[in-house]
């Protein structure tokens, strides 16, 4: 008997879709007239098809392939270079060893696009900048993400200008750091700009401006839509641990 429910509960599901989706109508008589058989068919020909086309099963599908073989991506973007000497391959074969943590690697090619068609492109140099930080070379770091801007004035990044920020606090220079955090504050497009700037200011020992800051965050993701409060989780969570 359950099974006889829960067979019609998906007959009538599948049926709702045939009608929303636009199908021909014959699919109705299939899940209907051949429960089970008819329920599988249309599934198989009809509903997995377009789950594989949607970019939340596209991601799903590429976070599983990733962990079942980590380097496979890896070992594509090698071997696309090795076909194609282009700066989209090359550029494309730095982000994955980027993303591997093989950050001398990535550091390398990145140079390499910086030569010849792809000089002075903000856009790689912002690249490198998160290369050189993850790497800890804060000095390279800051001293690249001043060409940028130099080289590119109208050029505008709010990820570069956080890395910036965050590299004058992994050199301990952490006046000139809550100065740029205080920038980045007001125009960053999440939390976490705002709470490393709440973070440094408890380091510093500012705790009644922190807390205010952290304060501040929470309640602007809580009045915004559900997934700006879901991306921004980590970072309301951490600012929730600091309050008193």
């Amino acid at each position: 008997m359950p099974y006889i429910g829960l067979s019609l509960i998906f007959q009538i599901a599948f049926a709702i879709h045939v009608i929303k989706t636009g199908r021909e109508i014959y699919w109705i008589y299939i899940i209907m007239l051949i429960p089970g058989i008819g329920i599988g068919i249309y599934f198989l020909t009809q509903v997995l098809p377009d789950l594989g086309q949607s970019r939340t099963a596209h991601s799903a599908k590429n976070s599983l392939l990733k962990a079942i073989d980590p380097q496979r991506e890896l070992r594509k973007r090698k071997q696309q270079l090795e076909i194609a000497n282009t700066l989209e391959n090359k550029l494309n074969l730095a982000d994955e060893c980027f993303e591997a943590k093989m950050l001398d690697d990535s550091i390398e090619l990145y140079l390499a696009c910086l030569t010849g068609i792809g000089e002075g492109d903000p856009t790689i140099m912002v690249k490198l900048a998160h290369a050189y930080f993850a790497n800890h070379q804060f000095t390279e770091t800051i001293k690249l993400l001043d060409d940028v801007i130099a080289s590119n004035p109208n050029f505008k990044s709010t990820d570069g200008h956080l890395l910036y920020a965050r590299s004058l606090e992994g050199l301990e220079k952490f006046d000139e750091a809550l100065n740029e955090y205080e920038i980045v504050a007001q125009n960053y497009p999440g939390e976490e700009g705002r709470i490393r700037y709440g973070l440094l200011l408890l380091h510093q020992n500012h705790t009644e401006k922190a807390q205010q800051i952290f304060k501040e965050s929470i309640t602007r993701s809580r009045l915004a839509p559900k997934f700006y409060q879901k991306k921004e989780k980590h970072w309301t969570k951490i600012a929730k641990s600091y309050l008193n």
